[in-house]
């Protein structure tokens, strides 16, 4: 993690409430829509173990409660866009046979887009984002979703 005393601090708190399962509902929205997109496919639990807690410092905490709605909400309206993108880029495709889009093996990659989707968001996790997580991982998503990379 990140020795920065703001970034580091915010992801270090977002990580405790991890542990503690403050994120539980929404890993659950993001795993069950996901089966919609990569179907049989077993991700890395150790990737979203180092991801969430950045994700999670990023979502602001009155916003919490109601995030896993939002979250279900932004995969219904963007649907058919997510199932072309995931067949493109995600874990059965052929770019990620070469090492590339690791994210979108992973269902908090959905949690990721939909952050990227606003450009306050965006900003704010780019900012937690860097030094605490490889940047081609965010970056690779970036492009794909149509918007700029963000690192």
């Amino acid at each position: 993690m990140s020795t920065d005393a703001y970034t580091g601090g915010a992801v270090d708190r977002a990580a405790e409430d991890v542990r503690e399962g403050d994120a539980d509902a929404t890993l659950a929205v993001a795993v069950r829509s996901y089966a919609a997109f990569a179907v049989h496919v077993r991700f890395d639990d150790g990737m979203t173990e180092e991801v969430l807690p950045v994700l999670w410092s990023v979502i602001a905490a009155a916003e919490r409660e109601t995030y896993p709605a939002q979250l279900e909400e932004f995969v219904s309206r963007h649907q058919d866009q997510l199932l072309r993108l995931y067949a493109q880029y995600g874990p059965q495709a052929a770019i990620a046979q070469h090492g590339r889009c690791e994210l979108f093996a992973h269902p908090v990659s959905l949690i990721a887009l939909e952050r990227l989707s606003s450009v306050r968001t965006r900003h704010a996790l780019a900012a937690r984002w860097n030094g605490e997580l490889p940047d081609r991982w965010l970056n690779d998503l970036c492009e794909p979703w149509g918007v700029p990379e963000v690192l």
